[in-house]
């Protein structure tokens, strides 16, 4: 199923997996290299483009802030790019997190090209899957290869794992761009992407209770404060460890941010849950985005969205699937856990919105083009 399955994640990986065999500057180019770095202004987007695939400033990032904080670590890198056109497919849209193996897990392998990298790709191909996850190795020369896998149901309903293309290709010399040639049945299609942000990871204590937090860092100032307003930086009253991740789902002139916290006060097992952040970069600054701002909010869109929702939830195996569906108010909600990733509108749920907490979390892909006429916004 095409779940977060956040409870593995913390620990190691998760079951929805493409292969990735790369080296450790994917993850993130040397510090050293990081004050050399000239900073780009991002292109330009149309107002109205949820896809946020043009290259945000590879400006240099700033040192580590001296805090109470008892660790900090740059921690992985997030890509984002395009596939080109084929012969017999279009072009689409690529996001990719890489995140670095652990500090302990970095020191106990003696192997200089065996750090184990973890993370999510997102793409918005047609007819393709919304969501895939990441593992894999470093290896030398600069080089790397990805394999898609992702968790899938067959006829029967049954788990099986389907296997997709394969991207394989190098890092320039300053590691800020990737290209090479994605590959799938024989078709090939070339492949750019640029290194849009930086992650950095945080460890401190928080009252009795351990903190971690890891968020992107791009350079550009107006991104980094967006970031930061969805920072928590703080666990419960009576948690005993926290997790607090913002995952970049794109970057650009409309920025699309993921968080996810996860705490454990004691029982069986933690929870965590999801929240959105959207914004469309206008002549004021960035403005928050909620769905009524990409959907025409009335009764009419909401139903076709909402049929739309809980079909993606059944295909994904969610059990209680009719459960995601939104209500009016969801679509004014700024802090909505939704994400814009390409022409798709993404809902992200939590464990028990849509089945038991073993089920893990879903997440439910709508291609706006197929919401129809009821949910175009007017034009004037």
């Amino acid at each position: 199923m095409q779940r977060h399955a956040v409870h593995h994640v913390l620990q190691k990986s998760i079951g929805v997996r493409a292969f990735v065999t790369l080296m450790g500057t994917l993850g993130g180019v040397a510090a050293a290299q990081a004050g050399s770095e000239a900073a780009s202004a991002p292109s330009a987007l149309p107002a109205s483009a949820p896809a946020a695939s043009a290259p945000v400033a590879s400006a240099p990032i700033a040192p580590l802030a001296k805090s109470k904080e008892q660790h900090e670590r740059l921690a992985g890198a997030f890509w984002q790019g395009t596939v080109g056109k084929g012969a017999d497919s279009p072009a689409w849209n690529l996001w990719l997190n890489v995140y670095d193996p652990p500090p302990k897990a970095q020191e106990g392998d003696k192997d200089p090209v065996a750090d184990t990298l973890t993370g999510e790709a997102y793409d918005d191909r047609p007819q393709g899957r919304a969501f895939w996850s990441i593992e894999g190795r470093n290896a030398p020369e600069r080089r790397f290869v990805w394999r898609e896998r992702a968790e899938a149901l067959d006829a029967a309903g049954q788990a099986v794992m389907r296997e997709g293309g394969t991207l394989s290709g190098a890092l320039s010399v300053d590691g800020t761009t990737a290209t090479g040639t994605w590959s799938d049945g024989g078709r090939s299609q070339p492949f750019t992407l640029k290194r849009a942000a930086r992650y950095q990871e945080a460890i401190s204590a928080s009252g009795q209770a351990r903190l971690t937090e890891r968020y992107p860092v791009t350079g550009d100032a107006a991104i980094d404060a967006l970031v930061q307003s969805l920072r928590v930086r703080r666990c419960d009253q009576y948690d005993t460890e926290c997790v607090i991740r913002i995952s970049a789902i794109g970057l650009g002139d409309t920025v699309s941010l993921l968080r996810m916290v996860w705490a454990y006060s004691g029982g069986a097992h933690g929870n965590y849950s999801f929240a959105g952040g959207n914004w469309r970069r206008g002549a004021q600054g960035f403005l928050p985005i909620a769905l009524a701002d990409v959907l025409n909010p009335t009764s009419a869109c909401l139903q076709s969205f909402n049929t739309q929702l809980v079909d993606a939830l059944k295909r994904e195996g969610a059990p209680e699937a009719s459960r995601g569906a939104l209500k009016e108010k969801d679509l004014r909600n700024a802090a909505f856990p939704f994400t814009l990733q390409g022409d798709r509108i993404v809902v992200h749920y939590g464990p028990y919105e849509v089945g038991p907490y073993s089920s893990g979390a879903f997440r439910a892909a709508v291609r706006l083009d197929d919401l129809g006429a009821a949910c175009k916004r007017p034009t004037t």
